[in-house]
């Protein structure tokens, strides 16, 4: 939080302030929500910042105030998880403490702007600081997972249902454009005998710039393709044919819709797995394991 001040006799608009907390006091709770795996709804998060910004420029010279709005803020944003209410007020006040710190090393370098750039400022930088190190943190969580764990799971393609062995990559960042839907890769060989056989063949055979096979698909099957723009290990920009699923199992948990891809060489992945996940996949089971 972010208190209001004056400097050199000239008062900072107050729906500036007001601004300037509301998105300082989000960005501090976003990272608490998301390193936690709370999962509270971003609205409570969003209202319980703008109340204590407006808390924090309305008494600004009370000391007291610092402590009010804090605890109002953790009260709206995380009331409806109140079994991880210590790990959300621990998590925000490392991100306040954080944050702090950050501004502190580069308060000197303001000391002669006037106070609505400083502040501005201050706050765009923290929550620069705070997005980069909440990227940082999971990344750090996917890397770990990665070498630990393959998951079980059941994928269901125009309704024939198969066991695949995944593991979670976390440089597969690959999404569906229009949709921005996440976008796994999965070996050929293991879906030969789920896909209808008109349908594999034709994606098998199918290159892009012959616009080979896929024109003869009944509306069925082209329904569910989409064309998918990708970066090869070597940096080369290509397309791929995406398969939209209709239900996949992982951990008894279902994730979320999306599309596969299929490759032609299983020995490529890790551990001897069938496919490989999307690196969001990895927050939507985390974050369904602590509820």
């Amino acid at each position: 939080m972010v208190p209001f001040s004056k400097k050199g006799g000239r008062i900072m608009y107050a729906e500036v302030m007001i601004a300037t907390n509301t998105f300082f006091n989000y960005t501090v709770l976003a990272f608490a929500n998301k390193i936690g795996w709370i999962e509270n709804q971003k609205r409570y998060l969003f209202l319980s910042a703008f109340v204590a910004g407006v808390i924090t420029v309305i008494f600004s010279h009370h000391v007291s105030t610092i402590f009010l709005s804090f605890f109002v803020m953790i009260g709206i944003a995380f009331w409806k998880k109140r079994t991880q209410i210590v790990k959300a007020i621990t998590l925000t006040l490392l991100a306040s403490i954080f944050a702090g710190g950050l501004l502190t090393a580069i308060a000197p370098m303001y000391s002669k702007s006037n106070s609505a750039f400083m502040m501005v400022n201050f706050a765009l930088i923290a929550i620069g600081g705070l997005y980069f190190l909440t990227k940082h943190v999971l990344h750090l969580n996917i890397s770990n997972a990665e070498r630990e764990l393959l998951y079980t799971s059941h994928i269901t393609l125009f309704g024939e249902t198969k066991e695949l062995t995944l593991f979670i990559d976390s440089g597969n960042v690959c999404k569906e454009p229009l949709s921005n839907d996440p976008v796994h890769f999965v070996a050929s060989e293991v879906l030969q005998d789920v896909l209808p056989e008109e349908l594999f063949q034709a994606i098998s055979d199918w290159e892009f710039e012959k616009d080979k096979g896929l024109d003869k698909l009944s509306k069925e099957y082209a329904t569910k393709l989409r064309l998918i723009p990708i970066s090869t290990i070597q940096k080369e920009k290509t397309w791929v044919i995406g398969i939209k699923y209709e239900d996949w199992i992982v951990n008894d948990q279902s994730l979320p819709k999306g599309y596969i891809v299929m490759t032609r060489v299983k020995d490529k992945f890790p551990h001897g797995a069938d496919g490989i996940l999307h690196s969001s996949s990895y927050f939507h089971l985390k974050k369904r394991s602590v509820r």
